[in-house]
């Protein structure tokens, strides 16, 4: 059973948590710095076989001749997934799902905001104006609608959950074959199903899948194309999954009803983008607010992946080769 020797830990904690991931560790010798502490990393890089990192792998990280394992505390890996780490046979996990309740509201808050068309409403209250119009009155609620989730991760699972309260239709898309608990019907890349069917039905298009080679430019112009024009789009993923200047023209022709997007392919969005001035676009600035024990929920993906480590198999949340983006440019 291999034992771990020596470790770097680059992420914030409270003394408390650093204590408890010390003594998970034991008997491994155990380097804490901060993040941008480059000449702490610099000298522990040259021994440590295993780096516990507050955000992605980069030149310096890459560095360690004895690294075997690299575990990051957050999510969405897509600057990390390098060639060279699976070359060097280094294990690549990542904490992702520790803010999945709260990537899943901000979604929520996102289908609400624009079914109910908060921005025209804002936009008459700071006129003190009535907006009671037909066109208000014949808008209908999320209730029985139907929404297309496009990976079915831990937020895109907890997304699910949260659209069957509003009994709706949930439809996914995921490598997977297998239907979670809160989706009806799954279209699978392993199985080479299209995403045409679960985009020409559904209401809410909702992008919380991994960035990599296959899945950029997931939604380009053939997709828009086959979306209602009163569907909404929701980027909660990366930017790079659509292509922005075909959504920007779907929305300015009424191809889309609108969208909310966390993320974007230049991050922060350059002042000129013409989705700043888009009356049907909500604009978050790739921040959801936290959860309270965000911290110790990132941990819990390291304590496991020790226990993974000593054990040889049974990795959570461990990235492949599919997970490697070399396309586009990775900006922000």
């Amino acid at each position: 059973m291999p034992e771990i020797d020596s470790a770097l830990v680059t992420t914030y904690l409270t003394p408390e948590n650093q204590e408890q991931l010390r003594k998970a560790l034991e008997p491994a010798e155990v380097v804490f710095c901060k993040p941008d502490d480059t000449e702490t990393i610099a000298k522990a890089i040259e021994k440590v076989d295993v780096a516990i990192l507050n955000s992605d792998v980069d030149d310096l990280i890459l560095t360690g001749p004895n690294l075997r394992w690299i575990h990051c505390c957050r999510a969405g890996l897509d600057k990390s997934a390098k060639p060279e780490v699976f070359e060097r046979g280094i294990i690549l996990t990542s904490s992702s799902g520790r803010s999945a309740p709260a990537l899943a509201e901000h979604i929520l808050m996102f289908m609400l905001a624009l079914t109910y068309d908060l921005p025209m409403l804002m936009k008459a209250k700071a006129e003190h104006r009535w907006a009671a119009t037909r066109e208000y009155f014949y808008k209908t609620g999320m209730y029985g609608k139907t929404i297309g989730i496009l990976g079915l991760g831990k937020t895109g699972r907890e997304v699910a959950r949260l659209a069957k309260m509003f009994d709706m239709k949930v439809l996914g898309w995921r490598r997977s074959t297998e239907v979670p608990e809160n989706v009806d019907v799954v279209y699978s890349t392993d199985r080479q199903d299209s995403l045409r069917p679960l985009l020409e039905a559904s209401d809410y298009v909702v992008l919380c899948t991994e960035l990599n080679d296959q899945t950029w430019h997931t939604l380009g112009k053939k997709e828009f194309d086959w979306m209602k024009p009163s569907a909404f789009v929701i980027n909660m993923g990366r930017g790079e999954l659509i292509d922005e200047p075909v959504m920007i023209e779907a929305l300015q022709r009424g191809k889309i009803a609108g969208a909310g997007l966390d993320t974007f392919e230049v991050e922060p969005l350059p002042k000129e983008s013409p989705l700043w001035d888009m009356e049907n676009v909500l604009i978050t600035p790739h921040i959801t607010p936290r959860l309270p024990d965000r911290e110790e929920r990132a941990l819990e993906y390291v304590y496991q992946n020790i226990e993974a480590y000593r054990k040889g198999s049974g990795f959570i949340n461990r990235l492949t080769q599919k997970s490697i983006f070399t396309k586009g440019k990775v900006k922000g």
